[in-house]
């Protein structure tokens, strides 16, 4: 792709998670998505498929950095403290909150857009819940997590607590600094810790 079209696809993304910020998954078309980017709608099917295809496109760009500080989570497994590494990568995704729940509620606002899993899988392989969850036993092998915890669902339990407080009227706008974050890390590690 060329650098104009790579302008053009980041505009595309970049209207669509502003759309369905203000007006929701459902209220949002391809025409205002191509209006919004200043582009002819046209222009937007030679980057996306559809109008699915764009959402998760916007998606993953908006996950990117938290991807990213995810990944890399498992590997801090020994060093400082469970709750120093879950804390910054909690404040990593609570920096991005105002793009990403708005794209998160869309998903659970409609079905189709959710990813499928396998049979008898709770998460996605890969992503915040995998990484989370890897972390957790990796830190449960080396004894600082109990060894009775089930890491797959500790690690959808914290994203699920981080969700609520994305959407919690005390932590809007500056979660990722919140006492409010702080203490529920620190809760859910007392929870898993095994000292």
């Amino acid at each position: 792709m060329t650098a104009r079209g790579d302008t053009t696809r980041q505009r595309l993304i970049d209207a669509t998670t502003s759309l369905v910020r203000e007006v929701g998954y459902a209220n949002v078309t391809t025409r205002s998505i191509a209006g919004a980017a200043g582009v002819a709608e046209g222009t937007l099917y030679r980057h996306f498929a559809d109008k699915r295809a764009l959402f998760y496109a916007a998606v993953m760009d908006r996950n990117a950095p938290i991807m990213a500080a995810s990944a890399n989570l498992p590997a801090l497994a020994g060093t400082r403290t469970v709750f120093e590494n879950l804390l910054e990568v909690m404040r990593t995704i609570a920096q991005l909150q105002a793009d990403v729940i708005p794209l998160e509620q869309a998903m659970i606002a409609d079905p189709s857009l959710v990813p499928t899993l396998a049979p008898g899988e709770l998460i996605p392989a890969g992503g915040p819940p995998h990484d989370i969850a890897t972390y957790l036993s990796v830190e449960q092998s080396l004894g600082r997590v109990r060894p009775e915890c089930d890491t797959t669902l500790a690690a959808i339990t914290m994203l699920a607590t981080m969700f609520g407080l994305a959407v919690h009227p005390v932590s809007q706008g500056e979660l990722a600094r919140s006492p409010l974050l702080e203490a529920c890390v620190r809760l859910f590690v007392d929870g898993v810790s095994a000292s």
